[in-house]
């Protein structure tokens, strides 16, 4: 008798294990609570391997969404995902990463993402008419969220190929670097560049309120454009060094 229990126990065990692998993930996704602005389409495979052709978020195509669980973890109380995502977006976002869910949240490592800057333009205040031309690629190394923004993170912004286009003159950047910092909701970006036209450097702060204040500034070099210069005494005088300050301040 002691054997048939140990049997069937270990023959349910089995079927369980079983039927939790083969979970399919668009059964799973249409259990979950519907969320507006929120669509997935051509979801495969199961819960620890598969794949969407299609993520949309308030009308945002973010592309195809691959996923692997890697099993490892649970031994550190991980539930932890390598994903890429973005292939077929029409933002041209790609990316790569490691999201999971610890005793601490939800968190991320190593995250590489990479979309060109008109496409971020629409989200971010701009006083002057000027457009901005290149890829931005975003750098995580951690990241640890808490509502609204996050409770720790750590990374790098590089936005490569950088122009600027006025109606009055074009400014190529050359590689702009910015280091990226989150600490309890406070979000800080400090970066600089410097080429034979123009140097700069700036920094920006984002506020568990979305309030943000960002300071910068830019000295003209030896092959800054005529064109351009001829319009700089709008912005007044230069200080000691030769540098034109700006500031904004306000709430997204």
């Amino acid at each position: 008798m002691k054997g048939l229990k140990w049997y069937l126990t270990v023959f349910i065990l089995i079927l369980v294990v079983s039927l939790v692998a083969h979970i399919p993930a668009s059964w799973v996704y249409q259990q979950l609570p519907q969320r507006s602005g929120v669509e997935a389409t051509g979801i495969s495979g199961t819960i620890w391997q598969g794949q969407l052709q299609q993520l949309k978020v308030n009308r945002q195509d973010f592309g195809a969404l691959s996923w692997q669980f890697q099993p490892s973890k649970l031994f550190a109380a991980k539930l932890q995902y390598q994903v890429r995502f973005g292939q077929g977006s029409s933002m041209r976002l790609t990316g790569k990463g490691l999201l999971g869910v610890g005793l601490s949240g939800f968190y991320a490592q190593d995250v590489l993402a990479s979309l060109p800057i008109e496409q971020v333009l629409p989200y971010v205040p701009m006083r002057v008419p000027v457009d901005l031309k290149g890829q931005l690629e975003l750098s995580l190394r951690s990241f640890r969220y808490a509502a609204p923004w996050c409770e720790q993170a750590t990374g790098s912004l590089a936005w490569s190929g950088a122009e600027v286009d006025s109606p009055v003159g074009q400014l190529a950047l050359g590689p702009v670097i910015a280091d990226v910092q989150c600490q309890s909701q406070q979000i800080d970006i400090q970066g600089k560049q410097n080429n034979q036209q123009v140097s700069s450097e700036f920094s920006a702060s984002l506020n568990e309120q979305a309030r943000y204040q960002s300071m910068a500034w830019f000295k003209p070099g030896a092959s800054f454009p005529a064109t351009l210069g001829e319009h700089l005494k709008w912005l007044g005088e230069p200080n000691a060094q030769g540098r034109y300050q700006f500031s904004f301040a306000g709430k997204l």
